[in-house]
């Protein structure tokens, strides 16, 4: 299964966060694009910079078969993604361990909402479970 791995890369802790999700991901056989490691070489902040790292994101973002994004930090880059994979109807996994209200239109759009990385772990990506959000929003 190809999974597109959402969540920002903006510092140390996101960057450990994607680090041990991608370790976790790939250890459960699952084939895993995380766009921190298909950046652009390109000059940083150039137009072309940024229509490289957009084609990219899009591309791998259609040929996957889910999104498993990090909600932590509300990354508005990583809101798109899970707006645009809603758009093509595939499953959107969440997953927070920071936030404690989510937004009703992340809520109404996932597939499953895991809140730990022993829910990751033990989470069936060959029968994806539904997981309803059950808490506060806005």
């Amino acid at each position: 299964m190809n999974v597109y791995l959402a969540g920002p890369f903006f510092n140390p802790e996101q960057i450990a966060l994607l680090e041990k999700l991608e370790i976790i991901l790939s250890n459960k056989g699952l084939n895993v694009f995380s766009p921190r490691k298909y950046m652009s070489k390109l000059p940083f902040g150039s137009y072309q910079w940024q229509y490289q790292n957009f084609v990219t994101d899009v591309n791998a973002i259609q040929h996957s078969d889910i999104i498993f994004a990090i909600y932590n930090d509300q990354d508005s880059g990583t809101m798109w993604e899970v707006g645009y994979t809603w758009s093509l109807k595939k499953p959107i996994i969440i997953f927070n361990t920071k936030e404690k209200v989510v937004n009703l239109m992340i809520t109404q759009s996932l597939h499953a909402y895991l809140d730990s990385f022993d829910k990751v772990i033990q989470y069936d990506f060959n029968k994806l479970p539904r997981i309803f959000y059950d808490g506060a929003v806005t």
